[in-house]
């Protein structure tokens, strides 16, 4: 190995850089778009891949779980949604470059203030 192999680290170092560099102006945060996913409006194909990519809070219940998580009504088509689903919000980062695609999504659950 010796220098051919000090060689390649230094190419594999190099291009390691490279991609960090791209990668990082590529997602800089004033490039993605923080868009709000709604049942109604968001596309099927979106929702799903958030879905299939959900690794914190999983998806265990499927469409109708997505659904009360949106706040667009439950299994049965209520138009209110659940207790929860009220409050809830889901937003994703997108990326002009890659409609269609989420680079990563936010749930949000909002509360509603009491005053004493």
């Amino acid at each position: 190995e010796g220098e051919r192999g000090e060689g390649l680290r230094e190419r594999w170092r190099a291009l390691d850089g490279s991609l960090r560099r791209l990668l990082s102006t590529w997602f800089d945060q004033g490039l993605l778009n923080l868009e709000p996913l709604s049942w109604e409006t968001s596309p099927a194909g979106l929702l799903g891949r958030v879905m299939q990519y959900e690794r914190v809070h999983p998806f265990t219940g499927g469409w109708p779980d997505l659904q009360r998580r949106l706040g667009g009504g439950d299994a049965d088509g209520a138009s209110e949604g659940g207790a929860a689903g009220r409050y809830n919000r889901m937003f994703a980062l997108t990326h002009p470059r890659m409609p269609g695609e989420a680079t990563d999504n936010r749930p949000v659950a909002m509360r509603v203030a009491t005053h004493d």
